[in-house]
């Protein structure tokens, strides 16, 4: 069961989902939506069902393409990259940086 899941700070968490309800596609909007639950834990790593993660980050990708901002851009990059490490194990220890 635990292979299902990926330990996420929250605090990361509330990042991504406030930058995905700034989001214009409705990915974003129903990706936010999804993620909200788990930011309700401030300063604890939450387990989040991965395909939950597969699905913000595929949001976040779509939010990327359509950033004009360049700090934006950085931003979900970042925000994307951390999502797909955790996904695979190689973050799950650099959180929150």
């Amino acid at each position: 069961m635990t292979d299902l899941m990926v330990q996420i700070p929250a605090d990361w968490l509330a990042r991504v989902f406030l930058s995905l309800r700034r989001g214009s596609s409705q990915d974003a909007q129903v990706s936010a939506a999804e993620l909200q639950p788990f930011t309700e834990k401030p300063g604890q790593r939450v387990p989040v069902p991965r395909a939950t993660v597969l699905r913000t980050e595929l949001a976040l990708r779509g939010e990327l393409e359509r950033a004009q901002e360049d700090g934006r851009r950085a931003r979900l990059s970042e925000e994307a990259a951390y999502l797909i490490g955790a996904r695979l194990g190689g973050q799950a220890d650099r959180a929150g940086q």
